[in-house]
């Protein structure tokens, strides 16, 4: 049918830009790690235990999304977790110490870990539907993202602060879960083909 094959390209775009979207925002944190080192006046220990709090946030969480995405649906959750990304983006700069910056990348990596599953499962049955190998241009999507989002972050170093550059991240990031998201929401995952 020319409208599903219309409606599947539609969820293909849109599944590739919150790809491109969470290598975009994680690239952008990166580039100010340094500058978040200064702020708090981490030692370089503190900041390595401040840091494992993306892994750990991420780590539960990716144990719990496989739930939410059974009871709710993967498109429902990637967009959740795309807002909460975007948000909490911004939150590091707040920090002014190693234990609160541990804690904030606690939700950041709780929800880096939840889009991942969210929109990994969702191009899963993507790829079922479509019955090709696409998987590796929604992780190309992630790596231009990242590209893109340190090569913006690099420049924009020198002239803005920590705090507003995340905080363009989240404006950003608000903006395209608005517009992808809603064509998420509107198309429904895909059923596999029938096999004969």
């Amino acid at each position: 049918m020319p409208g599903n094959g219309d409606s599947l390209t539609r969820l293909r775009v849109a599944i590739t830009v919150f790809f491109a979207l969470d290598g975009f925002v994680f690239a952008g944190w990166v580039v100010r790690i340094p500058a978040i080192k200064e702020q708090t006046g981490a030692s370089a220990s503190a900041l390595g235990l401040a840091l494992l709090g993306v892994s750990a946030g991420a780590v539960v969480t990716m144990i719990l999304t496989g739930r939410l995405c059974r009871r709710y649906g993967n498109h429902q959750v990637t967009v959740v977790c795309a807002v909460l990304l975007s948000l909490s983006v911004a939150l590091p700069p707040l920090a002014h110490s190693a234990l609160a910056l541990g804690l904030v990348l606690l939700i950041f990596g709780a929800a880096y870990g939840g889009i991942n599953v969210a929109f990994n499962s969702a191009a899963v049955d993507l790829v079922a539907a479509l019955g090709r190998p696409i998987m590796p241009s929604f992780h190309a999507a992630f790596s231009l993202g990242g590209m893109i989002g340190a090569g913006l972050g690099g420049l924009v170093a020198g002239a803005l602060s920590p705090t507003r550059h995340l905080l363009l991240l989240t404006v950003v990031g608000l903006l395209v879960t608005a517009v992808a998201g809603r064509t998420l929401l509107r198309c429904e995952p895909p059923a596999p083909p029938e096999r004969t």
